[in-house]
């Protein structure tokens, strides 16, 4: 279980990187107003690199929050982060990328709107997924660190 925690800890950098990447690239490019191949290769990994680190992370919450967690410790913290907080925005925030990423793959749309899409769906995205990583400096005491 200790890899499956190491995987998901590491990976978020690496999602992270892929996500500002992929807004930074949006914005840049909307007013060439043409969607390349590049572009749509950068949307794509970064929807696979979050939807490998949401698998991850349902197999590290069902194996331990669920099994874990007394039942009445799940509402105090530092549970209720991972057990609500957490999970919840970060099903939201990747739900956000698969939509964002699909209404942009729409045949007939200009580039242009197909670089606004990106910017507004995965830029959300990006704020939701800030506020919900654990982060040393933003949440003390509920174990978390940079790795």
């Amino acid at each position: 279980m200790d890899i499956l925690v190491s995987a998901h800890s590491g990976l978020r950098y690496i999602a992270l990187l892929l996500l500002v990447i992929a807004v930074v690239n949006a914005i840049g490019n909307k007013t060439k107003g043409e969607y390349l191949k590049k572009d749509k290769m950068i949307n794509l990994f970064t929807m696979i690199t979050m939807h490998i680190q949401l698998l991850i992370g349902l197999v590290l919450y069902i194996n331990f929050w669920i099994s874990k967690v007394p039942a009445g410790a799940a509402m105090k913290m530092p549970f209720r982060f991972y057990t609500v907080e957490h999970i919840f925005m970060m099903i939201i925030a990747i739900a956000l990328i698969t939509i964002g990423r699909k209404k942009a793959e729409k045949e007939g749309l200009a580039g242009f709107n197909k670089h606004r899409l990106i910017r507004n769906f995965y830029g959300l995205a990006l704020i939701i997924i800030f506020f919900a990583i654990p982060w040393p400096f933003l949440r003390e005491g509920i174990g978390a660190g940079w790795f």
